[in-house]
């Protein structure tokens, strides 16, 4: 039997959990012209929620553009990005290479794209930038021709920004205000989804930045306990396996509802006994933890001693206060050091602050913390 967990991004046609509503609104947004923010943690389904999103509206006769900004480099390296989505999207739409489908071309002459074939059957698409343009004129070029196109095309149309708030690593803000300038003109709907949500958080919450207040808030939630439970047995059922309901529950549990782990744990888990107890459950959690140690080791690698000493003492302590007495004491930290600390694992996202004080964003990685250190 083939394991129906998938540890990759959901194509839309892959079974869900949930996320009918923040799909629904999502949907209605983008057909209305709205712009939307979506925060969530790392690895927490959203991309592939905005790939459902974009779907349903391409559907209903929209054009949709998905852009991937992480670790985005320069303004070049932003604008070309952003050029090849676009011919991708249009691709998706009406296939570029077919006889008489290349009149929506005209709206775009900033990039000039090149079509290759793949061995599946599918086209790989590159973009050049026209000589004679680069750096902000390039991407201000491009991003009129978005704004023209989305006049006249007489169809919706989404552009879905993934990872941007590392658009803030480009400059001091003058790609920001560029964006902002150009897109406020545009017939288009954005989403602007990224998971370091405080960083994400301050560009549309700061009255001093562009992108003040432009966007709809929406902040995924983790899944709800009963639709993930009913979720891995539905799971295992379509596949021609059994799961009992105990045993369902115990992985929604062990996660937290964090929808990565959920596919994880459930992947380990349909490899190992048929009509898994809840011991099988915990055997499987452990497999997971050691498939994703390298990544936490990586994580711890790439901080400080002090930041590595706060992060292992919340994983510890949840909710505790880095700056108290005792929590200096037992990790042998300053208050000042402590503070920068805290500023830097909040805006990397990897600890937040909840109504039960600071904790780990990730709870499989606090527990590999707990028990590693």
């Amino acid at each position: 039997m083939k394991n129906p967990f998938r540890i990759t991004t959901l194509r839309p046609e892959d079974p869900f959990c949930d996320r009918e509503r923040e799909l629904d609104e999502l949907v209605r947004h983008g057909l209305n012209g709205a712009s939307v923010t979506l925060f969530s943690p790392r690895r927490y389904g959203k991309t592939s929620l905005i790939l459902r999103v974009q779907d349903r509206i391409a559907g209903q006769g929209g054009y949709t553009v998905y852009a991937d900004l992480y670790r985005v480099m320069s303004v070049d390296d932003l604008a070309g990005r952003l050029a090849k989505a676009v011919y991708e999207g249009l691709n998706r739409r009406e296939p570029l290479l077919e006889k008489g489908r290349r009149a929506v071309l005209r709206f775009f002459q900033t990039y000039r794209p090149t079509f290759s074939p793949t061995p599946d059957g599918g086209v790989q698409i590159d973009v050049r930038p026209v000589a004679g343009l680069s750096g902000y004129d390039l991407l201000e070029s491009l991003l009129g021709e978005i704004g023209r196109f989305s006049a006249e095309c007489g169809h919706p149309v989404h552009v879905a920004l993934d990872e941007f708030q590392d658009i803030v690593g480009i400059d001091k803000g003058k790609t920001e205000a560029l964006l902002r300038a150009q897109m406020q003109t545009h017939d288009a709907a954005y989403l602007y989804a990224g998971s370091r949500r405080r960083i994400l958080r301050a560009m549309f919450a700061d009255n001093g930045r562009p992108f003040y207040n432009s966007s709809f808030p929406m902040e995924l939630p983790p899944l709800p306990h009963e639709a993930l439970t009913r979720y891995i047995r539905d799971r295992f059922a379509d596949a021609g396996g059994h799961i009992p309901e105990p045993s369902a529950a115990r992985v929604s549990e062990r996660v937290e509802q964090y929808p990565y782990y959920a596919q994880m744990l459930g992947y380990f888990l349909f490899d190992g006994p048929p009509s898994p107890g809840l011991e099988d459950v915990d055997r499987a959690f452990d497999l997971m933890l050691g498939n994703e140690r390298y990544a936490y080791q990586g994580i711890i690698d790439g901080l400080t001693s002090v930041q590595q000493a706060v992060l292992i003492g919340l994983a510890r302590e949840p909710g505790a206060k880095p700056t108290s007495r005792a929590f200096l004491s037992a990790y042998g930290l300053s208050a000042g050091g402590v503070q920068k600390a805290v500023s830097h694992l909040r805006n990397q996202d990897y600890v937040v602050e909840t109504d039960k004080g600071l904790v780990l964003v990730d709870p499989v990685f606090r527990e590999w913390l707990v028990r590693t250190f």
